[in-house]
């Protein structure tokens, strides 16, 4: 579950001291050059979304976006103090680091083979291929369409209907297969 340090819960608090009493933080993760990035923002609680989940600190409440959350399992926030500003920084806490880097990296060989021989033979009939581009330490696996298959209006249907439970069945460490492509429709798009 998601950590914050009294440190960082208390930079919360003075940081809302200055704001609207109805302001509160919300966290989302979401996905910038391959790679997720935390985002930590002022909200007003009337905009707070249904589903969002509340987590109750000491004497804070932090919303997270509800897809968030599971990216957020091993993670501790806390302020580093760079100079004369203080940071928020994003930190891994699974100590078995190393042994989760192993192996992603075999897990990386072994989709990179799988998307070559299973799934990229078939795409090419459309003129279309994928490319493993990171796999998460939470076991996330992000791809990204090419040639045919950028810009295809198939091409989610695709990832949801075929290539996700083709990688979920063959790989049961995987939890989710997500599209981190910049689609844009051109001349190679299939449809």
């Amino acid at each position: 579950m998601l950590q914050i340090t009294e440190l960082a819960q208390k930079y919360f608090l003075k940081l809302l001291s200055k704001k609207d009493p109805n302001t509160c933080i919300r966290i989302k993760v979401f996905i910038k050059n391959n790679t997720f990035k935390g985002n930590v923002s002022f909200y007003e609680i009337q905009k707070i979304k249904k589903n969002d989940i509340k987590l109750n600190f000491k004497k804070l409440d932090i919303f997270v976006e509800v897809n968030s959350l599971k990216f957020l399992e091993n993670i501790k926030i806390d302020i580093i103090q760079k100079n004369l500003s203080k940071q928020l920084k994003f930190i891994i806490l699974n100590k078995k680091n190393i042994k989760i880097k192993t192996n992603i990296r075999n897990l990386e060989k072994n989709i990179n083979k799988f998307l070559k021989n299973i799934i990229n033979p078939k795409l090419l009939n459309h003129g279309g291929f994928i490319t493993l581009k990171n796999i998460t330490i939470n076991n996330i696996v992000l791809l990204e369409f090419h040639g045919g298959c950028q810009g295809c209006s198939m091409s989610n249907y695709t990832l949801k209907n075929w290539i996700e439970k083709e990688i979920l069945h063959n790989f049961p460490n995987i939890k989710g297969v997500h599209d981190v492509t910049l689609h844009k429709k051109n001349t190679l798009s299939y449809y």
